[in-house]
């Protein structure tokens, strides 16, 4: 495959490796598993750059790796759009090839400290794997993950933050939707902003011994939460984010 000039200016190891699973997430949300490559290692959790081959020629981006390190292969979900990479990402099929070059950034779980996971939409992706690492390496920290999504069909991992909350007694979700279609839902609804936000959050803290709190989501949607945060009396320095660009309104 042939190498984006852009990754020849970045830092990080280089691996060609092949697509192991391909699914729809949920009906505007995309996901794919890849072979882990020898000598691959991250910290929870890290991102990598994507390459893939796309109609109008190779094309990269940033990705956050939606995975624990502990587990076998290296996980990345998307919002579908028309883009050219969009396009390519959703249409990948087991076999396929791809180009991992990483890994890369300090957007990372502190194990010794609780933690306060707050995603909107597809902004789960690191934290999810946050979440699998603090199960699979038995932490025994706190791990509470406040998740925003607009209706239910949108919960992005529903299954797998399930599953991890049912194995893992110090990990809890509270679940949160800002637009639920009549009848759908009965749980916690609202924004994770302003007043309902702030009681949201508070009640995600309650009992922790000075947590650090992790955002992940677009950008609308991590002002929000930091404002609130803020306002809330939590010291910035506490407050870790991962901005998703160019996915629009948040959840």
């Amino acid at each position: 495959m042939n190498v984006h000039p852009i990754l020849a200016k970045r830092p990080g190891q280089r691996f060609e490796t092949r697509v192991v699973s391909s699914r729809r997430l949920t009906p505007t949300t995309h996901g794919i598993r890849v072979e882990k490559p020898a000598g691959f290692t991250f910290d929870p959790t890290q991102f990598t750059f994507l390459q893939l081959e796309t109609p109008d020629g190779v094309d990269v981006r940033p990705m956050s790796l939606a995975t624990s390190p502990t587990r076998p292969h290296l996980e990345y979900g998307v919002r579908v759009s028309q883009s050219a990479f969009k396009r390519a990402f959703a249409s990948l099929q087991p076999g396929n090839s791809v180009l991992v070059q990483g890994p890369l950034g300090h957007y990372l779980l502190d194990a010794s400290r609780p933690a306060v996971l707050v995603a909107g939409g597809i902004g789960i992706t690191p934290l999810k794997g946050m979440a699998e690492y603090a199960a699979d390496r038995t932490l025994s920290i706190p791990v509470r993950l406040v998740y925003s999504n607009r209706t239910v069909d949108e919960i992005v991992y529903r299954k797998e933050l399930e599953a991890l909350e049912q194995g893992n007694p110090n990990f809890r979700v509270l679940w949160t939707l800002t637009r639920p279609e009549p009848g759908s839902w009965t749980g916690r609804t609202g924004r994770v902003a302003g007043h309902s936000g702030a009681t949201l959050l508070a009640e995600a803290a309650e009992a922790l011994d000075q947590p650090v709190y992790y955002l992940c989501g677009a950008p609308g949607f991590i002002q929000a939460c930091f404002k609130s945060l803020v306002e809330f009396g939590i010291s910035e320095a506490d407050i870790r984010i991962e901005v998703f660009r160019g996915y629009g309104v948040s959840a």
